[in-house]
């Protein structure tokens, strides 16, 4: 178990799917930095880093 309610868990995933979404959708020429964008959008640099993680894979599986 960890010191964190479940329910703060959960969010973490749900910022996580959001920064996934939002850098899937906007295009890089609009949105600009990522980190400083995904921060605007709420998330902290722990969810940003893991983003960036889960899309980079994504975007090395599809080239």
């Amino acid at each position: 178990m960890t010191s964190r309610p479940e329910t703060e868990d959960h969010l973490e995933t749900d910022n996580v799917e959001r920064g996934l979404r939002f850098l899937a959708e906007t295009p890089r020429h609009l949105r600009g930095p990522s980190v400083p964008a995904l921060k605007r959008l709420g998330l902290s640099a722990k969810d940003a880093c893991e983003v960036l993680r889960i899309h980079g894979m994504k975007m090395a599986r599809a080239g």
